[in-house]
């Protein structure tokens, strides 16, 4: 009984229902027996709460045999083979949350392509669960999202009404109205602003960034000399800004910094420093939610708190890129362009973006325990394909892959493509 109900605890992380699952693969892997691989699945499955069938169960043997093999170079017919019948797998046969922790299995031991089989299979059950009699509202709002991310704007302005009638928060349902015809071709959103009794920080905010054209500088490393391009711009937004020189490098990100996004860890981080002089020359600093903007006390006068869609994503986040560009996109600037942002195809940083002495980052660990890659990817894909933004040459290239493509990349920078998984 305590056995029960401390797995029932610990399933609502995410984190952990991975670490399971790679324990079990790492294990039936290094095993080899057929007895061993299930096994060590029937043992993951019992703490996750994840449902088994035949299907299922040969999967994970095929997926364990590719590992097994202990090939220096993935051979490329497996890895095809096994994307495959990830994708033939029926989304029937387990719920959405395992479809997605399937998912940011394959993501961890380096197959993307076999990850993004197995998450279509898990926007299929949302659809599918959204569809069954007596759905409640966490159900509905999955589908509305599923089918929002594929572009079916009829069917997902069907879910909105569902989502209503089941008690939806109106001004949720606002938000989701609003984000949906972002994303669509076919309307205008309306101004985000007054989607709400808007707060006076968002209205200032709203002032600023209305009719402006606004230069968006990502942290990555760039030799690209555009600091004069950027600072051209009406407005300048950075990310994670913590004063001084950093991230203001003249030639490569520009002289200026206007606004800039806080994460939660940013927001820390900077809270306990003399933050009054970096809100100085600010003219607005943004935390991404509550726990980061509660770090601050007091609050400078020039801080706000973005209005976040997290609600309505698939048991993820948006990172500091998608999250920036969708609330600037909600106070209608004349233009987004994004510079020296490469949807984490590059691990590099510029200066003061990380803590002192930080090592560059594996993002597969980010993929796994917070950002769904394929989320930000098509998400700004969208944004980018109806022209609400656009970037400097390595953006736009990056946007010119196409979810395939910037698949294979992501899979070169962090996949197994060279060496054995895991």
């Amino acid at each position: 009984m305590f056995g029960q109900f401390f797995y029932r605890r610990k399933r609502k992380d995410r984190w952990w229902r991975y670490l399971v699952l790679r324990d079990a693969f790492v294990a039936a892997s290094e095993a080899g027996r057929p007895d061993a691989v299930h096994n060590r699945l029937g043992w993951a499955a019992r703490r996750t709460g994840i449902p088994l069938s035949g299907p299922v169960c040969d999967f994970w043997g095929e997926l364990v045999a590719v590992s097994a093999a202990r090939s220096p170079v993935l051979d490329d017919r497996a890895v095809e083979a096994l994307q495959a019948n990830g994708a033939g797998l029926s989304p029937d046969l387990l719920p959405a949350s395992a479809w997605l922790d399937l998912f940011r299995l394959a993501m961890g031991i380096g197959l993307f392509s076999v990850a993004s089989s197995l998450r279509e299979k898990a926007l299929d059950r949302m659809i599918a669960d959204g569809e069954t009699p007596g759905a409640d509202l966490a159900i509905l709002t999955l589908a509305c999202y599923a089918d929002l991310e594929r572009g079916q704007v009829n069917r997902a302005v069907h879910w909105l009404d569902q989502m209503s009638e089941a008690g939806c928060d109106q001004s949720r349902l606002l938000q989701a109205g609003w984000f949906l015809a972002l994303m669509s071709g076919d309307r205008e959103p309306v101004d985000g602003c007054p989607l709400r009794k808007a707060s006076p920080e968002d209205m200032a905010f709203g002032k600023l960034v209305e009719s402006r054209r606004v230069a968006l500088v990502g942290p990555v490393a760039s030799e690209v000399e555009q600091g004069a391009e950027i600072d051209g711009h009406d407005l300048v937004v950075k990310l994670g800004y913590r004063g001084g020189s950093h991230g203001c490098e003249p030639a490569m990100q520009g002289r200026r910094v206007d606004i800039s996004y806080y994460n939660n860890t940013q927001a820390r981080s900077l809270s306990q420093t003399e933050f009054g002089d970096v809100f100085a020359v600010l003219r607005w600093g943004v935390c991404h939610n509550r726990k980061g903007s509660s770090c601050f006390k007091p609050a400078p006068a020039n801080l706000r708190q973005l209005r976040s869609l997290q609600w309505l994503l698939p048991d993820t986040h948006f990172n500091a890129g998608p999250n920036a560009i969708i609330d600037l996109l909600r106070f209608s600037p004349a233009g987004i362009r994004v510079f020296n942002t490469d949807l984490m195809l590059s691990s590099g940083r510029f200066a003061g973006y990380r803590e002192a002495g930080d090592e560059e980052t594996d993002y597969t660990r980010s993929f796994i325990k917070t950002h769904d890659p394929i989320l930000q990817y098509r998400v700004m894909h969208r944004l980018w394909s109806l022209g609400r933004i656009d970037g400097d040459n390595r953006f736009e290239e990056v946007m010119a892959m196409g979810l395939e493509g910037y698949l294979s990349e992501l899979q070169k920078a962090y996949g197994a493509t060279e060496r054995a998984l895991l």
